[in-house]
């Protein structure tokens, strides 16, 4: 069995080496004298120190070039960038930034030209940084990176410019090759030797709470991982809980008490609020809280969970009485924590059992486009996809209304399943202008090639408002399986 290293880039960094006997060792790194598990992956700055008037931007740049990914945040702080556990990262005024993996799949970063061409290597830098103590962990186990396959897990609404940035960084690393699985196929890998199964995988990662139906069939020794349905529903995620938590500990939700709950939650040497405490979190998450958020969870959700097939993958869920709200009355055997890498560890051990065994990762979902009204229409059926080797094109018309006066906007073209644009990842958003009358119609052409494989499709994008000589234009790739 070849080594992997496979690694969770959520809002907390989990990773887990897989040795070449099967044996899982899970990565940690030095934290204030203390070998710590899990790690946020925040990044925080502090605009106080950008306003000194001594302050100059050149000599810093100049600072920041010459650095390495070991010592950038070192070199940062001269910019005001903090990590959670910095010693000056307590207050509250910090302003917590986005994620590399978040900028790279939005929108907006994605239509503006100067972004898109500076974020990415941004976001190379910081991401190297961020994975540079998993790099050295495996560095000490005397493994080179030739000699191991990387696993990288990803949300479903990851883009694919996140993909290409990450698979140049683990290229420049020196790894061979790099797969990436999204982040609920990874949680139901862990029923791979259950097959044929379906569940439901609740991933509250982020400030939603995502929905996943997953189902794991058998195909004569192939495990294929399919993602039939994804749901998104607003709040009840990572936002939601941690000011439910405030309240009941009566304390006002904030920046950082999230980053101290975070660190609570993952045993982070970060500072912690005095009031922010397991015991305290014993004391006030009662019987009488867990029904009030059960009622919340019933409420919100579209059909009852069956505990026996509901997998949690988000931070929060490390906490018994959040799960206890969504139906799961007893504590897990795993972290929840580890549950998308110890997925992914199980599947690769079951792969290594039978030299004619395969995992397979379909990935179904179809071309939408974001509404604007927190909708992603579908644009064509999972059966119109062009077939194998062969490309299709189709067109479609839209009427979009704004204010008058000519009101930007961005189309923002998705690929999923899910009906709400956050659940879906956004393939390329094209910057269009409404009429001074602040309504027009939009003429949408497409042209969809199926690569020979049958895993990869590639398109072409025009969009024109009625009236409008100018025509936007953008390409994208989706990868639509993945096997090994």
């Amino acid at each position: 069995m070849t080594p992997h290293l496979i690694i969770d880039c959520g809002r907390v960094l989990s990773a887990l080496l897989v040795m070449a006997d099967g044996q899982f060792v899970p990565c940690s790194q030095e934290i204030r004298q203390i070998a710590t598990r899990h790690v946020s992956t925040g990044v925080l700055f502090d605009p106080r120190i950008s306003e000194d008037p001594d302050f100059a931007w050149d000599e810093v740049l100049e600072a920041l070039g010459k650095a390495t990914p070991r010592n950038l945040f070192q070199r940062a702080r001269r910019v005001g960038l903090r990590r959670p556990w910095d010693p000056q990262a307590a207050a509250d005024t910090l302003l917590q930034l986005a994620s590399p993996v978040e900028v790279l799949s939005s929108a907006s970063a994605l239509a503006d030209r100067n972004a898109a061409a500076a974020l990415p290597a941004v976001a190379f830098a910081l991401l190297d940084a961020l994975l540079d103590a998993v790099f050295a962990f495996v560095a000490d186990r005397h493994i080179a990176p030739r000699d191991i396959d990387p696993v990288v897990i990803l949300p479903a609404h990851a883009s694919s410019a996140t993909r290409l940035v990450l698979q140049k960084l683990f290229r420049r690393r020196g790894f061979r090759r790099l797969t990436i699985v999204r982040r609920e196929i990874a949680a139901a890998m862990a029923l791979v030797e259950d097959a044929p199964v379906d569940c439901l995988v609740l991933d509250a990662a982020d400030d939603d709470l995502h929905l996943h139906r997953v189902t794991i069939d058998d195909r004569d020794g192939a495990r294929v991982f399919r993602t039939a349905s994804s749901t998104t529903i607003r709040a009840l995620g990572w936002s939601h809980w941690s000011s439910r938590i405030a309240a009941a500990l009566q304390t006002a939700p904030s920046a950082a008490f999230e980053r101290g709950l975070l660190a609570l939650l993952t045993g982070s040497p970060e500072s912690l609020s005095s009031r922010v405490t397991h015991g305290a979190l014993a004391i006030v998450l009662d019987d009488a809280w867990v029904a009030a958020r059960t009622a919340e969870v019933r409420a919100a959700l579209p059909e009852p969970l069956d505990p026996q097939r509901t997998i949690f993958a988000g931070e929060i869920f490390a906490l018994d009485d959040v799960r206890k709200a969504f139906g799961a009355a007893n504590a897990v055997s795993v972290p929840v924590l580890d549950h998308t890498v110890r997925g992914v560890a199980l599947a690769l051990r079951w792969l290594s059992g039978d030299g004619a065994r395969q995992l397979k990762i379909a990935r179904d979902g179809t071309l939408r486009v974001d509404t604007g009204n927190g909708e992603a229409v579908e644009l064509l059926a999972p059966a119109q996809l062009p077939p194998i080797g062969e490309s299709c094109h189709f067109t479609a018309g839209f009427h979009f209304t704004g204010e008058a006066g000519g009101t930007a906007f961005l189309l923002n073209l998705l690929w999923g399943a899910d009906r709400a644009p956050r659940g879906n990842a956004t393939v390329c958003a094209l910057p269009l202008q409404l009429p001074r009358e602040g309504g027009g119609a939009l003429r949408l052409a497409v042209t969809l090639r199926r690569s020979r494989s049958g895993r990869r499709l590639s398109g072409a994008v025009e969009a024109r408002m009625e009236g409008d000589v100018a025509v936007a234009r953008a390409q994208f790739a989706e990868e639509l399986e993945v096997t090994r």
